[in-house]
């Protein structure tokens, strides 16, 4: 089904995280965390090539030297999808998949499941994944970002707040929770580029809001199982290390 289209997976690394310096080089079982990552995708059958796409020449080396594709971008990229905009300039694939380089136990099937989802569109031109979430602390949490979508399971909004909520403002019971992966295509990666940011998207401070607000379509593939872990903190790092000493 996806033959027809080169898919190219990006993870966008930068060396300077603020809660965690040096985070994507963080050891992790003998291993730099983003080659865990990298790994990990390079398992999905539906990309191409998996590359690494930094302004950092530390990262660069480390993947380069483990053997993997990794591509310098300038500093002044503001976000991962504008490392991927640059990059695309070189790049010949159609559709570009923005993997995070922190969520080190990234499922490959998950990656397969949103591009099927996404090729199998008639008109695709953004998509990203979430999951089902019954448990209320991560609900509240501000970290975790809430999607709602449509009957034919497109985006119509996300934040950081509880969304949706019942009419006395209570949690439902349950909602999707937003995982941080996109896909897109080349028109679309182009056009998001060009595109100020918006005032949804300076209150939520969540990027993903910008396309909404421009009237692009994001599709919302939703996992029923999903077992994540995002490395932002030095707790989260704990935990992934024993994570990978089982």
């Amino acid at each position: 089904m996806t033959h027809k289209y080169r898919i190219i997976g990006c993870i966008p690394a930068r060396y300077a995280s603020t809660r965690l310096p040096g985070k994507p080089l963080s050891d992790i079982n003998g291993k730099p965390m983003i080659i865990h990552v990298l790994e990990r995708a390079l398992q999905a059958a539906t990309l191409s090539d998996v590359i690494v796409l930094t302004d950092d020449q530390r990262i660069f080396d480390v993947v380069n030297d483990a053997g993997y594709s990794a591509a310098m971008t300038s500093q002044n990229c503001a976000s991962g999808t504008d490392r991927i905009a640059e990059y695309m300039q070189e790049s010949h694939a159609d559709i570009f998949v923005n993997i995070q380089g922190d969520e080190v136990t990234l499922d490959p099937l998950d990656i397969n499941h949103l591009v099927h989802t996404f090729v199998a569109q008639e008109n695709p031109q953004m998509g990203t994944l979430s999951h089902w979430c019954t448990d209320e602390e991560l609900l509240a949490a501000p970290s975790n970002v809430k999607v709602v979508t449509s009957v034919t399971g497109n985006a119509l909004y996300f934040s950081r707040n509880m969304i949706p909520v019942t009419q006395q403002g209570e949690n439902p019971g349950k909602g999707q929770i937003h995982i941080g992966v996109y896909i897109y295509t080349r028109e679309i990666l182009t056009r998001l580029m060009q595109l100020e940011q918006t005032p949804l998207e300076q209150t939520e401070k969540l990027e993903q809001l910008r396309a909404l607000e421009n009237g692009i379509a994001i599709n919302v593939t939703t996992l029923d199982e999903y077992q994540g872990l995002a490395v932002d903190t030095p707790e989260d790092l704990e935990k992934a290390r024993q994570l990978f000493k089982r």
